[in-house]
């Protein structure tokens, strides 16, 4: 009798433990997946397989709920920086209002506005980074240029035969706008096409769509449409004339650069 009691109690504890040790795993699995996958996204976005670096002509339109819309032009740089973040500068040709207006990210703490009206540079404090970027969809905290890996853990959420997808929650203490974001990335070029961004509270609040291209031999994000879905507005920013590898100079991210008016 005895015998069979300890028997059964063996069972009985089996049965509890198997289920939670197969949980378990296959937590640890989808968290590895997902890590594995983000760091193909960043080897070809900020990472090795990246650009050394990109210029391009940028066309901003801002749509209101509404439908009304606003169209601006930029000229954008980026280089790929192996020792840290990568750098960004960009400077708006029109309309007239805002041109030479330019924004210099060389960090998650060293992003710049240059002010022409009041030829002041402003330094984006980390409690700013959540305001609108010249009144579109995008935040400063968008335009970052440091990736994802940093401050947001990874999991496969699902996947099928054209893409993955990610479920990324943000580390404790890492100063970042959304709380989480499910990425879909396309299996065909390792790069993002789809983020649901989610607030604090954790309701949906931003869906950015990604269209991706071939410019030689790097896939490049060409088109970018950032929806805000409680206020029914949309900011699209699309590259155009992109040139890669150029061997720009470090000169151009600086700040004396930033303040020098610009033209095609």
């Amino acid at each position: 009798m005895e015998k069979r009691i300890k028997v059964l109690s063996l069972i009985v504890l089996l049965a509890i433990i198997l289920p939670m040790f197969f949980i378990l795993s296959f937590v640890a699995t989808a968290q590895d997946r997902g890590e594995e996958i983000l760091k193909k996204v960043e080897d070809q976005t900020i990472g090795p397989l990246a650009p050394a670096d990109i210029q391009a002509d940028m066309v901003m339109v801002i749509r209101s709920a509404g439908g009304e819309e606003k169209k601006r032009e930029l000229l954008v740089w980026t280089k790929n920086n192996p020792v840290g973040d990568d750098w960004r500068l960009m400077k708006f040709l029109n309309p007239a209002d805002i041109k030479d207006l330019g924004l210099l990210v060389l960090g998650e703490e060293q992003m710049y506005l240059y002010l022409p009206e009041f030829q002041r540079i402003r330094r984006i404090a980390s409690h700013n980074k959540k305001e609108s970027f010249v009144g579109s969809d995008f935040s400063y905290d968008d335009l970052g240029t440091s990736g994802f890996s940093a401050f947001f853990t990874p999991k496969l959420k699902s996947e099928d035969e054209k893409t993955w997808v990610l479920e990324l929650l943000r580390k404790p203490g890492a100063k970042k706008q959304y709380a989480k974001i499910i990425m879909t990335v396309d299996k065909a070029t390792g790069l993002p096409v789809r983020l649901e961004l989610y607030d604090d509270s954790g309701e949906l609040f931003k869906v950015e769509t990604q269209e991706n291209s071939r410019v030689g031999k790097y896939w490049i994000p060409i088109k970018i449409a950032m929806e805000n879905i409680k206020a029914k507005t949309m900011t699209t920013m699309e590259l155009k004339n992109v040139k890669v590898d150029q061997n720009l100079s470090a000169e151009i991210f600086t700040e004396r650069n930033l303040k020098r008016s610009v033209s095609r």
